[in-house]
């Protein structure tokens, strides 16, 4: 009796962690197309947005607008050549992560999509600050943390940010790894000139290694920031200065 008692307990147990893995599996795939369906939304959208600074004109949105006509949460869309960062930028300011786990047509989406800090002004603040995932397929905002390559930093140190207003142009001029509350991420708006110099010389610090660019106060910046594992809870930001053809 006690031998087939035990029996029945294997066969319940290798039931149960079938059961389990079946349903995990299920998950799995149904999140994987879910964000392969995300992700091919976004390509379509990619290929409407053009930068090309050259033919700028009052009659060339770069595509920008008619996304911001489906969705009015989108402000800009992000470029990185030669990554994978190709993507529309939300912002909610009453809702300020509404996007972490969101499509562009507001659906869940596990992959979300970026957004920027609810205190960001776009037409007015010194520092944009974006969010992405770093996604483990490489999606998002994971080719950030290749900028730990100074080389491929060289080769990749120009981000478009195109808006309603026009193209801006930013160029990588330091990449950290920070925890959440670092005092980078209270920077938006123009600090006094002491303060700005103290927290310069702090990223300077943080920076994993030297980028030769002139930082002066009055300087607009934007920062990309997303998951990285090397501590607990960190963070990676790649910050870029807005070069002076914008200002």
């Amino acid at each position: 009796m006690k031998k087939n008692s035990k029996k029945r307990w294997l066969n319940f147990m290798i039931t149960i962690c079938l059961i389990i893995f079946a349903v995990v599996l299920c998950y799995l795939i149904y999140n994987f197309n879910i964000d392969t369906q995300d992700q091919k939304e976004f390509d379509d959208m990619a290929q409407t947005i053009t930068v090309d600074k050259d033919n700028e004109t009052d009659n060339n949105d770069n595509g920008i607008e008619s996304l911001i006509a489906k969705n009015p949460d989108c402000i800009g869309w992000l470029r990185i050549n030669g990554t994978k960062i190709d993507y529309p930028v939300m912002q909610t300011k009453d809702n300020p992560q509404y996007y972490l786990r969101r499509d562009f047509n507001k659906q869940y989406s596990y992959m979300g999509t970026p957004f920027m800090d609810s205190r960001c002004d776009i037409n007015y603040d010194n520092n944009l600050i974006v969010y992405g995932h770093n996604m483990k397929d490489g999606k998002m905002f994971a080719d950030l943390l290749e900028y730990g390559n100074k080389e491929y930093c060289n080769e990749h140190r120009i981000i478009n940010f195109i808006t309603s207003s026009g193209i801006q142009e930013y160029k990588v001029i330091a990449i950290c790894n920070v925890k959440p509350d670092d005092e980078w991420y209270s920077y938006t708006c123009q600090k006094n000139k002491d303060s700005f110099n103290n927290l310069i010389s702090h990223i300077k610090d943080k920076s994993l290694y030297r980028i030769d660019e002139s930082i002066e106060y009055g300087d607009y910046f934007l920062t990309l920031s997303t998951c990285e594992y090397s501590q607990t809870n960190g963070r990676l930001i790649v910050i870029a200065k807005r070069s002076d053809a914008n200002v």
